[in-house]
């Protein structure tokens, strides 16, 4: 486990339409309605988002924002013709190099924050809202409204600077996600149904994507990648979320 004192957490505050290197071969910027990171050759990654799930090698990496009342019959198609229309780089042949969340909360808003700890580096860009806020296994469930979709409301997409195994990204994520509950319940934010502390909000989505180097095999809480990650979501989710309810939400 890292000593707290050697690892440095610092905020990113990127001009939009300019580029910020964040890592080797890793850069990201803000563009209109959306926050890109390419990277210059894939990096291993899990998501959970509406385009590009699961796990695989993705070269681009997308937040998009949409209008709160946005609705799709088929989400994933729409995303794609979106990409189409908006990015050069995209293709019907290239198109699985990317990966793309979706969100209602504003772009602008997003917090970058920087984890380091001697070689080891975390970058995490993280979109919130939480007017849908919800705790899991209290909230009760929602059927989809017929052609409605819900946009992802917390939006937390990382880069690490070291590799990860299969197991380690699963791992990644539950770390991510038990940081980002500690979180919500530390700012008290709870579910306007039940009003209990929310875990997160029903339409979150988590990206984490890993440079190639000497992979890591475990990724919770306790180990150096767990907790600069879990340090990460907690910095840049507690200045999102802070944004957001002085904003009066959106």
């Amino acid at each position: 486990m890292a000593p707290a004192g050697k690892t440095l957490v610092e905020y990113i505050s990127p001009q939009p339409g300019k580029w910020v290197e964040l890592q080797k071969g890793l850069r990201a910027f803000t563009g209109p309605g959306y926050i890109l990171a390419a990277a210059t050759r894939p990096w291993v990654t899990v998501n959970s988002g509406i385009f590009g799930g699961g796990i695989g090698r993705k070269r681009y990496f997308l937040n998009r924002q949409v209008d709160k009342m946005y609705s799709s019959d088929c989400p994933a198609d729409e995303m794609a013709a979106y990409l189409a229309s908006q990015f050069e780089s995209y293709s019907s042949a290239s198109g699985v190099d990317w990966a793309a969340l979706m969100t209602a909360a504003r772009v602008n808003d997003a917090c970058w924050v920087k984890v380091s700890h001697q070689d080891y580096l975390a970058h995490l860009i993280i979109t919130a809202g939480v007017n849908n806020a919800c705790s899991a296994g209290v909230t009760p469930y929602c059927v989809p409204a017929p052609n409605i979709t819900k946009p992802g409301t917390i939006n937390i997409m990382a880069f690490l600077s070291h590799s990860l195994t299969p197991g380690a990204l699963v791992n990644a994520v539950q770390t991510v996600t038990e940081a980002k509950t500690q979180t919500l319940r530390d700012l008290d934010v709870t579910c306007p149904v039940t009003g209990a502390f929310a875990s997160g909000t029903n339409t979150d989505a988590t990206l984490i994507a890993s440079a190639d180097s000497i992979p890591c095999e475990y990724a919770g809480p306790g180990t150096l990648i767990g907790y600069m990650l879990a340090r990460g979501v907690r910095a840049a989710l507690t200045r999102a979320v802070k944004a957001y309810l002085e904003a009066g939400s959106y």
